[in-house]
């Protein structure tokens, strides 16, 4: 995206169950934070983005070390440099239980997999499924829409729709393909074309309103 925004610089999503409501409005409609794939708008990458560099990467992550992993679009023809796409970072004392429910200690280290399971709305998968960091400590991750279509409503034109969609966004998680996604409590940083979120264990991770 480029810098036509007119969003402020930073806005936290927080849940919704923190949102007061009357007690005697009735039945409570449909939660704005959890939805279906259907009813969600994500991002998407603009026309003229590269490609990513490495959609898939691996890393070990340690009990005892900060460790970091990237995925990077390609570099624009003509160019050395290249964008930014995903930082995770996992801090020295992140690592709290393996999946089998053993805890971490000192010096204990777990292979992670990051992979773009679905290019046309960046939808991340991260892996091993049942990882668990620590609520004090936990993992970090970071997307940039920096590249993303700025047509966010896809109705072929960018126009203050857009402008308005984009202070809606937020990073989405989904436990499992096919169940519902659940909306995070997403700091977006604007000037910075970015999102950030803290992360206590795995699932399906992207950018969507």
């Amino acid at each position: 995206m480029r810098s036509h925004r007119l969003a402020p610089a930073f806005f936290l999503f927080a849940a919704a169950a923190l949102i007061a409501t009357g007690c005697d409005d009735g039945p409570a409609g449909p939660d704005p934070d959890v939805r279906l794939a259907e009813e969600l708008t994500f991002i998407r990458p603009a026309a003229d983005a590269p490609p990513l560099a490495n959609p898939s990467v691996q890393f070990y992550a340690k009990r005892g070390e900060d460790r970091d992993v990237f995925i990077y679009y390609r570099p624009r023809p003509g160019q050395t440099d290249s964008t930014e796409f995903m930082h995770f970072r996992v801090r020295a004392e992140a690592l709290l239980r393996r999946p089998n429910g053993t805890a971490f200690q000192q010096g204990d280290s777990i292979l992670i997999s990051v992979n773009v399971v679905d290019p046309s709305r960046l939808i991340l998968d991260f892996q091993p499924s049942g990882l668990r960091f620590s609520q004090d400590h936990p993992a970090e991750l970071e997307i940039s829409f920096e590249e993303a279509d700025d047509d966010l409503d896809g109705d072929g034109d960018i126009d203050d729709r857009d402008v308005e969609n984009e202070r809606k966004l937020s990073v989405w998680r989904q436990e499992a393909p096919g169940q519902p996604w659940y909306r995070m409590a997403t700091v977006v940083e604007y000037e910075l074309n970015e999102v950030d979120v803290d992360l206590f264990g795995f699932s399906g991770y992207a950018i969507a309103y």
